[in-house]
Order: structure tokens, then C-alpha cells, then sequence
């Protein structure tokens, strides 16, 4: 994981780190390891942090990092493991843990084009032979999730830009009605790339893609699946048909 000019690790303290974009602070002083690490504490008045209101397993904040509005993610487990280490994983590695993978490929996407949050600072704690990780990224302006949407032209663009990302070669790990989001243009967002993967995705994992969505619509809205779901469908696959033309 080499550092681009901007694009910096810096160690914050003893087995701390951040990962930041510092392009986005052109204009202001680069900064400090202690205001860095100030940005990752939802405690600290500053920032003027409220709490999500869905989504985020309660470990995420809406906040203001300098002149930004943000979305600080504390990352958490989910399932039966979150018994044991509700906020920690096991250390293999810088690069491969959960906030230092996402800004990455985040990174890649944003600068791709593609409809995601640009990533602003990824934090690791290490702790033994665990972590602790949390994220922060540009907040999405008056954006509502999919699950709140019913128009069918929203469900559709929808689809399309899920088709976009399955071409540039993402699997998205969590694809459900809160990770797909809509601003107040119509314009659609894809969040929470956690544990996601780049590289190629097969006519396996679109399906699997498309079948979560599914699954997490008939749990959340599943008046949806009759008026939302088959304007998604028939757009993602259209519009899928039109960039494997262009592949060939």
C-alpha cells in the first residue's frame, strides 16, 4: 500500500494510525496526529456529532471534520461473534484491515466515477494481537435509503448503478435497501463497502448481490418487491446487457 503525494499514513500514537486524503484540506494546514485523532471520537464537541438513525449497527455519526460534513463509522460486529469481540478483529496487517481496505477501495471507485462516499481518514487501534478500526467519509447531502424511496424511476436508476459497479468488478458485501441510497436530485449512492471486494465479479456473485437485495427488501419493505424490485431488475439488467457489449 504505497502512499500517493495526498494520500498519507501517519502513526498517531503507539500502534495507532491514520490513513487521510489530504486533498481535501488544500486550503488549510495539514493536520495534526492529536487533531486527527480528535476526528474519530464522537464524544468530542467539535465535531457536533449526532447519531445515525439507521443502519451502522448504532456505531455511526453524522459530524463536521473542519469546514466537511461527515459520516464517522465505528466498526462493529454483527451475529453471534459480537458476543466476544463486539468491536475488535484479529490482527493480520495493516493493509488488510477493515478501515484501511474500504478507504482503498473507496478511493478507487470515487475516482473512477462511481457513485460512492469520497473517503476523507481511516483510524486502526492495535491492541494486542486485535484491532480496533473505524472510518470517515464525505456525508451524502438530504440522501434517504432505498428502503424510504417508491418511486420507480428511483428504484431504477438504482439498479443501474448497482450494474455500473458489478462492471468495474465489485462485489459488494452487504447490498440491502439501507445501503443503497438517494439524494434529493434522484441521484443514487452506494455506502458500507466493508469487507467488499474489487477485482472481477461473476455471474455468481452479481446473483448473489441481487439475491441479498432481494432478501433484505422482502424483510424491510416487502411491498416493494411487487412495485420497486421489478423496475430495479429489469434496469439492472438492461443496463448490465449494455456494459458487457462494450467489454467484448
Amino acid at each position: 500500500m504505497a502512499d500517493e503525494p495526498n494520500v498519507q499514513t501517519i502513526n498517531i500514537g503507539p500502534n495507532e494510525w491514520v490513513r487521510a486524503d489530504f486533498r481535501l484540506f488544500e486550503a488549510e494546514s495539514v493536520p495534526s496526529p492529536d487533531e486527527l485523532q480528535s476526528w474519530f471520537d464522537p464524544n468530542n464537541l467539535r465535531l457536533e456529532a449526532s447519531p445515525v438513525g439507521v443502519g451502522g449497527r448504532s456505531a455511526a455519526w453524522f459530524l463536521r471534520v473542519r469546514q466537511l460534513q461527515a459520516v464517522l463509522r465505528h466498526y462493529r460486529r454483527g451475529g453471534w461473534a459480537a458476543r466476544l469481540l463486539r468491536t475488535r478483529y484479529v490482527w493480520t496487517g495493516l493493509a488488510k484491515t477493515r478501515s484501511f481496505a474500504e478507504f482503498e477501495l473507496l478511493g478507487q471507485m470515487y475516482r473512477a466515477g462511481l457513485p460512492v462516499p469520497q473517503p476523507i481518514a481511516a483510524r486502526v487501534h492495535k491492541r494486542g494481537l486485535l484491532y480496533e478500526a473505524a472510518l470517515l467519509t464525505v456525508r451524502i447531502p438530504d440522501a434517504q435509503p432505498l428502503a424510504r424511496l417508491v418511486d420507480p424511476q428511483v428504484w431504477a436508476q438504482a439498479g443501474r448503478e448497482i450494474a455500473r459497479m458489478h462492471a468495474f468488478g465489485v462485489w459488494h458485501a452487504d447490498l440491502n435497501v439501507y445501503n443503497v441510497m438517494a439524494d434529493q436530485d434522484g441521484s443514487i449512492w452506494l455506502i458500507d463497502f466493508d469487507r467488499s471486494r474489487a477485482g472481477g465479479v461473476n455471474e455468481g456473485l452479481r446473483a448473489e448481490n441481487l439475491s441479498r437485495l432481494l432478501r433484505s427488501i422482502r424483510k424491510v419493505v416487502p411491498e416493494q418487491e411487487h412495485l420497486g424490485w421489478p423496475a430495479l431488475s429489469r434496469a439492472y439488467q438492461h443496463a448490465w446487457l449494455g456494459f458487457t457489449e462494450h467489454m467484448e
